[in-house]
């Protein structure tokens, strides 16, 4: 049976569109490559990745079926995430945006493609399963890998959504006064743990770092 969808799913401003999208891209990318993922939590994840990549940019100039569709696939990657958990992507979004004020799904857009930098050296087979099955190009895990960032921040490009801490207009003194804090406390974040890679704070460090001036992750 097909969900009853309201007035104000159709009349959701565009801005709100988009980062409650990427946030629910964001969970299914996570709980796909999440420790605890598992038979159950796999195909949920892939098609709720499938189905936002496939909507998204139409939901946003309020095509009326894509938002449906969005809405289903918001339901889904809850139920995957739900079960097969998340990662440091929101981690790092929960300290910071409690700091900056980032809404939250803006912030998962935003650090989205570096954490898949930083996840690659230790898991790039299920990233790069993901690109695979949106059909993005690709000889190697690492050049699927490549493509699957290209597309989420060409995404985030097209959704008007920013690309570095800098770009939504964090200041850098009020950046390096919070630092550490932040750092620390996404390590302690309950999403932490299901990480498929170790984090140390000192990688939290580096990868705020990358996120507030977009540079390439390579540790």
């Amino acid at each position: 049976m097909k969900l009853r969808l309201t007035l104000q799913s159709f009349s959701m401003p565009a801005s709100i569109v988009a980062y409650t999208g990427m946030d629910a891209l964001t969970h299914g990318i996570e709980a796909y490559v999440s420790t605890l993922h598992n038979s159950f939590t796999d195909p949920l994840a892939m098609q709720s990745i499938r189905q936002v990549v496939e909507n998204i940019e139409k939901s946003a100039v309020g095509d009326k079926q894509a938002r449906a569709e969005m809405h289903y696939a918001q339901a889904i990657a809850g139920m995957a995430f739900s079960n097969g958990f998340l990662g440091i992507v929101h981690s790092l979004a929960h300290k910071s945006g409690a700091i900056f004020e980032i809404p939250h799904g803006t912030a998962n857009a935003l650090y989205l493609p570096y954490v898949i930098d930083y996840n690659r050296k230790v898991e790039s087979s299920r990233y790069a399963d993901i690109a695979r099955m949106l059909g993005l190009t690709g000889n190697t895990d690492d050049e699927l890998i490549d493509s699957l960032t290209d597309l989420i921040r060409r995404l985030n490009k097209s959704l008007n959504l920013p690309l570095t801490l800098k770009e939504f207009g964090v200041g850098e003194a009020e950046f390096e006064k919070h630092l550490n804090q932040m750092a620390a406390g996404a390590v302690e974040d309950p999403c932490t743990p299901s990480n498929p890679r170790e984090v140390s704070v000192e990688d939290m460090k580096k990868i705020y770092i990358a996120a507030y001036n977009g540079d390439k992750i390579n540790f």
